[in-house]
């Protein structure tokens, strides 16, 4: 709440149907939005999205599908690199 955030899901096994979920209650097409995945249960989500991003340790399957491939790590930094 403090950070402004509208929608969490955490524990999701399906991300892809948490995903359907989000655009439906924001009222937004999958085209317009970003994605940060870093392992192969993200893919169904980040094939779809306009932007998607991966961290550099990300399997390579992953890495293979993204627009782009930050330059630091998951948990050093690599959110607020894709957000600057």
């Amino acid at each position: 709440r403090h950070l402004g955030i509208d929608f969490l899901y955490q524990g999701v096994h399906d991300k892809l149907e948490a995903f359907h979920a989000v655009l439906e209650q924001a009222g937004v097409s999958a085209e317009a939005c970003g994605y940060m995945g870093d392992d192969v249960v993200d893919l169904p989500v980040l094939r779809r999205v306009g932007f998607a991003v991966a961290v550099p340790d990300a399997p390579e399957i992953v890495r293979r599908h993204v627009h782009y491939v930050t330059g630091l790590p998951g948990g050093r930094g690599a959110v607020r690199e894709v957000c600057e």
